[in-house]
């Protein structure tokens, strides 16, 4: 088996076209055959504002409280050390430890209401990036009886599969995210199957570069000339068997296998890679922190015409004791390190992103989403820190028509909960189908509860 990140494929001597079908997306979400094909035509008649999306995954919960919402006028034990700042749109304030973000502000918008209930890590990150209301697996009436929802990027890859590209439809960069060892459900397809799952690629070397990942280079010495006499094989074999199989989920298999082809024989997807061609004074930009160059590696994707891409912040949320990054999960020492380490990093990789984008001509066409689970309680901690909090939070979008300078929402005195406006993650999932000319009824048809509703001051 030859396996390209996700994307699997198999050689002449092990195709097994049945097992292929049993992951077929129809059946496991409760669609008939015309129905698939009827929304997929709906789907193409969207208009599309939006071609591709880059979400900034910010693992492990980032306080809201320190960037993005600050509470002045609440006491000492909730406010924290830092003071907000006036940013360059009129009424909006953030957090001095973001002063680049401050002078950028009129390029994004702040969604300050978000809320769900879930405030463990994996749960959290299962509902937020996948919108499910309920947690870590779907029940009763929703489209997914006894699963985990796909992930956005997966829902983004299912519904645009028609889309061409030399990448495929969802790559993410960085780690692979973790909760004390264990993987963050909601990372991947699910039911729409592991054509899906998201595309990694490691996080930039430092020592080495951006090298091309051993899962899309040719296995030993097979190069470009012999793939191709492979294909032809296979290809004779495909068309023998598909006589004997008649069924569509055939030829969406078949389009993963192009896929699949190509990826190892384009150059211009492995140039994509290439982050060292960028000059430096851009890369110094970013910052060279492996956040600031992923970031840089994002932007060449989203250039090469990927239509999502996430970038994660780190893997394990909870591994900070054995030597990992730990994310944004800063349960002691939060004023430190939020100071030292993780807002200056930000503050010099996002507003940098923007303005690259914008730069290139890609603003408008790319939404640029930053956002963690949750984020963090108003109390703090004896030990100098604060708690997981998904009751009231902050996530920050940029790009694709959002109108910046632009405050979503708002919380209570505390921080603590949405006192108007409260969104959903769910819904920031239907934001983005929406921009991206997407239809979301061709998956969560069977219930409408599920579907969420576009953020109307973002469009």
């Amino acid at each position: 088996m030859l396996e390209l990140g996700r994307i699997l494929t198999r050689d002449c001597q092990q195709v097994s076209r049945r097992a292929l079908l049993q992951m077929g997306a129809c059946s496991a979400l409760g669609l008939a055959l015309p129905q698939f094909f009827s929304s997929t035509a709906r789907a193409a008649q969207k208009p599309a504002r939006v071609k591709s999306v880059l979400l900034l995954w910010l693992w492990g919960g980032p306080s809201h409280h320190e960037m993005w919402d600050p509470k002045p006028h609440a006491p000492l034990t909730i406010r924290g050390s830092y003071r907000p700042i006036a940013t360059a749109s009129a009424g909006m304030q953030i957090g001095e430890l973001l002063p680049n973000c401050a002078r950028a502000s009129d390029r994004f918008a702040i969604v300050r209401s978000m809320s769900h209930d879930m405030k463990d890590h994996n749960q959290g990150g299962t509902v937020a990036l996948t919108g499910s209301t309920n947690g870590s697996t779907a029940s009763g009436g929703v489209p997914f009886p006894g699963r985990v929802r796909p992930s956005l990027g997966s829902l983004v890859s299912f519904l645009s599969r028609s889309r061409a590209s030399d990448w495929p439809s969802f790559t993410a960069i960085g780690p692979n995210c973790k909760v004390s060892g264990a993987d963050l459900l909601g990372q991947k397809a699910g039911a729409l199957g592991a054509a899906h799952d998201p595309f990694r690629l490691d996080s930039y070397s430092f020592e080495n570069g951006f090298q091309v990942p051993p899962s899309i280079e040719p296995l030993g010495e097979v190069r470009a000339g012999r793939l191709t006499d492979r294909r032809r094989l296979l290809d004779g074999f495909d068309a023998w068997q598909r006589r004997l199989e008649k069924n569509a989920e055939i030829e969406r298999f078949t389009d993963v296998q192009q896929r699949a082809f190509g990826l190892l024989s384009s150059s211009g997807a492995k140039a994509a890679l290439n982050i060292d061609s960028e000059p430096d004074a851009l890369r110094d930009r970013y910052g060279r922190t492996t956040f600031g160059q992923n970031c840089v590696l994002g932007r060449r994707l989203i250039e090469a015409g990927v239509p999502f891409v996430q970038i994660n912040w780190s893997g394990d949320a909870e591994d900070e004791q054995q030597g990992g990054d730990g994310g944004w999960d800063l349960h002691y020492r939060l004023f430190e390190r939020m100071q030292d380490r993780y807002c200056p990093i930000f503050d010099r990789a996002f507003p940098a992103l923007l303005d690259d984008l914008a730069t290139r001509g890609l603003l408008d066409s790319t939404l640029v989403l930053a956002m963690g689970e949750f984020g963090r309680s108003p109390e703090i901690s004896s030990i100098g820190g604060r708690e997981h909090w998904p009751f009231g939070y902050s996530i920050v979008v940029a790009g694709g028509g959002t109108p910046g300078g632009t405050v979503i929402g708002s919380t209570t005195a505390d921080g603590g909960h949405p006192a108007s406006r409260p969104v959903h993650p769910v819904d920031v999932v239907a934001t983005v189908l929406d921009k991206m000319g997407l239809d979301r009824l061709e998956l969560f048809a069977r219930d409408s509860a599920v579907l969420g509703a576009p953020i109307p001051e973002l469009a």
